[in-house]
């Protein structure tokens, strides 16, 4: 068991949530605090230069959740020189489509239609 040591300030705060009637220990008031820490790190916070619907957005931050576990997953094994390259370069592309629709953002389906030409190879 971990014990810790509450500055006075931080005494006070946790006697006020107690005095509010929501808590009734300071466990569940700690709890609390800890599902909130939780909760901030899962959130996924876009830079101002990603553009687009919020259908899009919200694919983007379900692929940034799905590549962060798969990371933390292999944090242990050894980076791939390669990987990072195209890493790199497509970050690079994915900023200068940005800034090639930044005042006319492309629609969903204009986007699906640039990803198949581009399997296409055209």
């Amino acid at each position: 068991m971990i014990q810790i040591t509450l500055t006075p300030e931080q005494e006070q705060f946790l006697e006020r949530q107690l005095k509010t009637g929501k808590y009734n220990t300071p466990q569940e008031v700690i709890s609390k605090a800890f599902q909130l820490l939780e909760e901030q790190e899962d959130e996924i916070i876009l830079p101002d230069y990603v553009k687009g619907r919020e259908s899009a957005k919200a694919l983007l931050k379900e692929k940034i959740r799905k590549y962060r576990k798969e990371r933390e997953q292999n944090k242990d094994k050894p980076i791939d020189p390669e990987k990072v390259r195209l890493a790199e370069e497509f970050k690079r592309l994915c900023q200068e489509t940005q800034a090639l629709h930044a005042d006319n953002p492309l629609t969903d389906e204009e986007i699906a239609a640039e990803i198949e030409a581009y399997r296409r190879g055209e």
